[in-house]
């Protein structure tokens, strides 16, 4: 295809190699941001890791996170699924952000309607509160259907360049042979674990200081404690104290993901895929053939609900056959049902920790404000 030969695309394909492979897949299993451990794991020289770890980030194919776990910073995570009404679609939009502890908003589209994805972190015993927020905005007919997931489980999906081939430079996209992978793993009758996160009511005692080191790693996972300690007025030895005594050892800081952009934004699409399961089993095998494949970013699960929330980053002609694996899937029996939704790549908005509301261990959740805001639009 002719456009796949513009300078943007051979600028990322160029990029991409064995080596990057090796590397990718040493940061999804170490968890770390340690450069020097991934030269270990990978068994290749410190210099050479750097290296290629240098040009993909330059290059925006590759972006490290940092994974916090909510539930040790006095938070539980809730992703919210509504429908927007097309008139209001854009309002509702702003609504949703009024609640200071939004850290995601998505607004998708389907072929017939609109909808949100959002996930906020609310403050422990401030659940009631946000559930009336929610109702608030369905009497304000500004959301519609909504559909709260308490406790979802984030699950690293071990993205890769499975399908890109060295040789020839070009992406090979195996739908067919994906669909035959899950099929395999489920014919192996063999239990794939997913590993599960820490839930505890009882949260880190964090200080103010460790709050800010936090909401900067979200920031830039690579943040040098020596750049924290230029921020923040105090020495690099400080920070090192407050990381490892604090963050780390309290296990509010789970690990590090690499998050993969392998193509240009301009040929590529994002999506958000909901996929609700017959059975566990088919859960578990969806999510591990999922492994080295370079279209999830990002998986949220409610294991209750047999529910999955795919992040998908695409190439634009791929998009048709995605869909139509899902559809395969479907009829397979492996996917009970599912939504895609098409997300427009200036209309999903993040934000960081609202650190300002965290003050001597407690968050401060205004709920009346949030309240009376909302009345303001009527």
């Amino acid at each position: 295809m002719e456009w796949i030969e513009c300078p943007s695309y051979r600028k990322y394909v160029k990029a991409i190699d064995e080596n990057c492979s090796k590397i990718v897949a040493a940061l999804n299993e170490t968890k770390t941001r340690n450069l020097s451990l991934v030269a270990r794991e990978t068994g290749m020289p410190p210099a050479l890791v750097h290296y290629y770890y240098d040009k993909l980030a330059r290059r925006g194919i590759i972006k490290l996170k940092a994974v916090l776990n909510f539930q040790k910073l006095g938070l539980t995570p809730v992703i919210l699924v509504a429908k927007l009404p097309y008139q209001l679609a854009d309002e509702a939009v702003e609504k949703l952000k009024i609640n200071d502890y939004w850290r995601t908003v998505a607004k998708g589209y389907t072929s017939e309607e609109i909808h949100c994805y959002c996930l906020y972190t609310i403050p422990h015993g401030k659940e009631k509160n946000f559930e009336n927020f929610v109702e608030k905005l369905v009497q304000h007919k500004l959301i519609e259907n909504p559909k709260l997931y308490w406790n979802p489980q984030r699950i690293c999906p071990k993205s890769n360049f499975q399908w890109f081939n060295p040789n020839t430079r070009k992406w090979e996209f195996h739908w067919n042979a994906w669909i035959e992978e899950v099929s395999k793993l489920l014919e192996a009758k063999k239990k794939y674990r997913i590993e599960k996160e820490e839930v505890s009511e009882v949260p880190a005692p964090l200080d103010d200081t460790d709050i800010f080191i936090v909401k900067k790693l979200e920031d830039n996972a690579e943040i040098t404690f020596k750049e924290l300690a230029a921020l923040l007025g105090v020495t690099p030895p400080t920070i090192r104290y407050h990381y490892y005594k604090h963050i780390v050892n309290y296990g509010v800081l789970a690990g590090y993901e690499p998050e993969l952009h392998p193509y240009p934004k301009q040929l590529s699409q994002k999506l958000i895929v909901k996929i609700k399961f017959n059975s566990n089993r088919t859960l578990e095998a969806f999510i591990k053939s999922l492994e080295n494949k370079p279209f999830t970013q990002q998986l949220l699960l409610h294991a209750r609900d047999l529910t999955l929330i795919m992040k998908v980053y695409i190439m634009l002609d791929q998009y048709a056959d995605f869909v139509k694996s899902l559809a395969k899937l479907a009829g397979n029996g492996v996917i009970a049902k599912y939504t895609c939704s098409v997300i427009k790549q200036n209309e999903i908005w993040t934000k960081t920790l609202p650190t300002e509301l965290y003050a001597k261990g407690v968050w401060k959740y205004p709920h009346e404000e949030y309240m009376n805001k909302l009345v303001k639009f009527e």
